[in-house]
């Protein structure tokens, strides 16, 4: 590195990190920022003639009572405001159009960075929390673009330019006010780390109502049923309330700040009146000057005063740059290798598993395969307790998760050497609910295969049964079925997510409890028809119902983590074979398995 490279990032290293990171944010679009500089420069240089042009006005034109420079004065001071105002607006408006595109850009970033967390992250977190870096934190840090950014400029400009006149007129009077000038700034180091804390406060507070107001409408029906409206709303105001306090904690520090700060505007206006007026007094000084020195005092203190918001402004928005920074600094626990591979389409869809252990956080010894094999189009059902692990070994193949210890192979190849996209097209996991979205039945089965045709679509919803339910539909496969699949039954939405699966042809397909909200019939048909479009394919299936497994070459049963016994689907139904230690039970009703 040049000695120029270590002084450069030497002296930017002093800036804080909030900045340096909201610079690189700004960089891709400079040309807009350069624009909006000149205009604003330019617009502060023109601020500097109305004081000057009244100086004049009142030395010279008034009393040489000349109409014709009494008009040029007036001209001159009508350009100065409005051309002022044009190109500080113009400035604004550049400004803002790439604020608008930074935040465009952000989210994207985010969203796409959240896209790679893993699963682990967002069973832990709530989607209120997931979701707020997305909302209000990227929009305090476009402000930072399209309105704090500007009104710093112009601060710096504006008091450059306008102390600069100063000296120029007088430097007696300006030796007496530029002292005052330190003393906000000692003022605004003063207040700085409790306006850190309280923007701080406010960010926490707001992110937890923000979370709370996403679970409380994603369930306001089972609120209802449960009858805890009146609980949620004395838990909502008190974190509206908490929210409220730290809200006016931090205006109140912005408050004291600012009546701090002016302080030092109020001395430099008596000390301009005091010593310019015994100035003017004495002949040392023309009204003129001082009504000039006057209107520049009043320019220069304007902004530092507006200084203290912005300061307290800047915090909010550095607040923001933290929570953004924080949620793009998260690494997801499982991602790519290096040199991960693309499984061809033809790869054998064998799985191995190898002394795999496995737990989840706060728990230990969840799950232990020692060793376990299914063959390349083997069908097998998987039972046992709840907590027994049957839903973690299918997350397990797809990669939700990672073993602690061990390896899982398709193939012969260790599904960690294989990139995600390609191992999530060979094995496709369904949970017990389905993911579907607010679209047509068309664009949510077209999910994983867009090529598809209307031949294909209707030929997957006949194998699932969905075939009569579709032709009584006005709009048939181009229905919409509303946020989540809400306008269809838990049996409809299951058989959806199959026809889906059906689509996307996976060499192994995991059933999570994917067919128990179909009856016995239904649920016999589709497998059925499963193995028939799926020919060729590993088949696995997590079910509580006995009936389930009739369809199934081989039953695991699994046990407080552990593969106790593997049988065929008859010695299962056979409730008295000793050979299987999972005591089965057939009733008239429920046809499952005793938890």
């Amino acid at each position: 590195m040049s000695v120029f490279s270590q002084e450069r990032s030497r002296w930017w290293s002093l800036f804080p990190s909030e900045l340096r990171w909201l610079a690189k944010q700004i960089r891709p679009l400079i040309h807009w920022h350069a624009a909006s500089f000149l205009c604003i420069t330019a617009g502060s240089l023109l601020a500097l003639l109305t004081p000057l042009v009244l100086k004049w006005l009142i030395d010279r034109v008034i009393p040489q009572r000349s109409s014709e420079l009494f008009l040029l004065a007036v001209g001159l001071i009508f350009l100065g405001y409005q051309g002022r105002t044009a190109l500080t607006s113009l400035g604004n408006l550049l400004m803002l159009s790439a604020a608008q595109k930074m935040s465009v850009t952000l989210r994207i970033d985010l969203l796409r960075h959240l896209d790679t967390l893993s699963a682990e992250y967002y069973e832990n977190t709530s989607v209120g929390s997931v979701m707020y870096p997305l909302k209000e934190p990227i929009d305090e840090v476009s402000y930072f673009g399209s309105d704090l950014l500007p009104a710093m400029l112009r601060l710096v400009l504006t008091t450059a330019s306008t102390l600069g006149a100063m000296f120029w007129l007088s430097l007696a009077l300006t030796f007496a006010v530029v002292p005052l000038i330190p003393a906000f700034l000692i003022t605004r180091q003063y207040f700085r780390k409790r306006l850190v804390s309280d923007s701080n406060t406010v960010q926490k507070d707001r992110l937890a109502w923000s979370s709370f107001l996403e679970e409380h409408l994603s369930s306001i029906i089972p609120i209802q049923l449960l009858s805890q409206e009146k609980r949620q709303e004395r838990r909502a105001f008190r974190l509206l309330l908490r929210a409220g306090r730290s809200q006016q904690e931090f205006f109140n520090t912005g408050a004291w700040f600012t009546i701090c700060s002016s302080l030092a505007i109020a001395v430099a206006l008596c000390a301009v009146i005091g010593y310019g007026g015994a100035g003017v007094l004495a002949g040392t000084l023309s009204v003129g000057s001082l009504v000039a020195f006057y209107g520049f005092i009043t320019q220069l203190f304007e902004p530092l005063s507006g200084a203290a918001e912005l300061y307290a402004r800047a915090q909010k928005t550095f607040a923001s740059v933290r929570q953004v920074q924080s949620a793009l600094a998260m690494r997801p626990r499982v991602e790519n290798a290096s040199d991960a591979v693309h499984l061809s389409d033809d790869h054998e869809p064998k799985i191995e598993f190898a002394a795999v252990e496995f737990s989840y956080p706060r728990q230990k010894d969840l799950l232990h395969v020692t060793a376990l094999q299914i063959m390349a189009g083997e069908h097998v059902a998987i039972a046992g307790e709840n907590g027994a692990g049957k839903s973690t070994l299918g997350k397990l193949m797809v990669r939700l998760y990672d073993p602690v210890r061990g390896s899982i192979r398709l193939g012969g190849e260790d599904i960690r050497n294989i990139r995600l996209e390609s191992l999530r097209r060979h094995i496709c996991y369904l949970p017990r609910e389905p993911v579907l979205f607010d679209g047509t039945l068309a664009s949510n089965l077209r999910l994983v295969r867009s090529t598809s045709t209307q031949r294909d679509l209707e030929a997957a919803i006949g194998a699932v049964g969905l075939s009569s339910f579709v032709a009584t539909l006005p709009d048939g496969l181009r229905q919409r079925i509303g946020p989540g699949g809400c306008q269809l039954s838990g049996g409809q939405r299951q058989r959806l997510a199959i026809a889906r699966a059906i689509l996307q042809q996976p060499r192994v397909l995991v059933l999570d409890e994917a067919t128990s909200c179909l009856d016995a019939p239904g649920e016999a048909a589709v497998l059925d028809n499963l193995q028939r479009h799926l020919r060729g394919s590993t088949l696995l299936a997590v079910s509580h119902r006995l009936s389930t497994f009739s369809a199934f070459q081989r039953v695991l049963i699994l046990s407080a983590g552990r593969i106790v016994d593997s049988c065929g689907p008859d010695a299962l139904l056979r409730a008295q074979n000793a050979s299987c230690r999972t005591a089965a039970y057939d009733t008239a009703d429920s046809h499952e398995l005793p938890l």
